[in-house]
């Protein structure tokens, strides 16, 4: 019986079980493969490839294997996943823990971005915003994930009386990647609520 990446998908979803929910999504005109949001595999051509870490020398196995090949506009671009031979689909412990430090080795390049990602990088966020932002005390994204959307905007209105909903929205935006207009409306109800009970002493 010849595979498809379907089966393929299935049988890395089953073996790779006990890291967590193996999710598929397509890319490069196969399937990526992720954990908890974090791509640390591939299947093409129904072939499982794996992510190189390129910080563990464990994974010394992948300078002998074939590597993912993509084509674009002619030219064939190598990719950092290398392909699961037979052998070591064989050896299941061995694979998970090779599937292990792939998963372990891109999270830690997603939390060194993440470190180098300045405020204004995320949506809606200005260098003016980010500048307002610093003189509230909030000078990363971690603090303002900390703090949250409405507890930075009272820090942010401390410093300037006149900021109203909007910048509210987008703070939100912000922390869950959506541009402030594309916000759920039960969001949007609920900060503005929110607004409206934390402003309406101001007017009375």
């Amino acid at each position: 019986m010849i595979k498809t990446s379907r089966d393929t998908i299935i049988r890395v979803q089953n073996t790779l079980s006990s890291l967590g929910q193996v999710r598929s999504r397509t890319l490069f005109g196969g399937y990526g493969l992720s954990i908890d949001k974090v791509m640390f595999g591939m299947v093409a051509n129904s072939g499982f490839y794996l992510r190189m870490n390129e910080l563990c020398p464990a994974q010394s196995w992948m300078e002998q294997a074939e590597q993912l090949m993509f084509a674009r506009r002619g030219r064939s671009i190598a990719l950092n996943y290398y392909l699961v031979e037979e052998t070591l689909w064989n050896n299941p412990v061995e694979l998970r823990k090779q599937a292990w430090l792939s998963l372990a080795g891109a999270q830690h390049e997603r939390q060194q971005r993440e470190a180098e990602k300045r405020l204004k990088d995320l949506p809606n966020l200005t260098v003016q915003m980010e500048t307002l932002l610093w003189e509230a005390g909030i000078k990363n994204i971690e603090t303002l994930r900390a703090f949250g959307a409405k507890e930075s905007w009272l820090k942010l209105r401390q410093i300037n009386k006149n900021l109203g909903l909007k910048i509210l929205y987008a703070l939100e935006g912000a922390l869950t990647e959506t541009h402030e207009a594309a916000l759920p409306a039960e969001i949007r109800r609920e900060l503005n609520e929110w607004f409206q009970r934390y402003t309406k002493p101001l007017h009375s």
